[in-house]
């Protein structure tokens, strides 16, 4: 597979963050565990989310979250336990 970034040719990317964005993309593993962290920042991010929009952060109960993704052929369903901070792939 081929990634291609473009870039405005005004804007600049200094060197760490390009080795950063090409780490990146060149990663192994394909499923990113999600950040639970308490700084600021991170819950005003979260709140604008998608899932944080709906209140699911809030919500009093068990929240599971389920995908399924087709991985060289083979289908796979990955779950988040929303209360537990775990998750796994069935």
């Amino acid at each position: 597979m081929t990634t291609e970034v473009w870039t405005s040719t005004r804007g600049r990317i200094s060197e760490a963050t390009r080795i950063i964005l090409q780490e990146a993309l060149e990663e192994e593993n394909k499923k990113d565990t999600p950040s639970f962290g308490s700084e600021d920042l991170e819950e005003i991010h979260r709140s604008g989310t998608e899932a944080g929009l709906l209140g699911i952060y809030n919500f009093p109960g068990s929240v599971y979250a389920t995908d399924g993704s087709n991985d060289r052929g083979v289908m796979g369903a990955g779950f988040f336990k929303l209360d537990e901070h775990r998750g796994g792939c069935c």
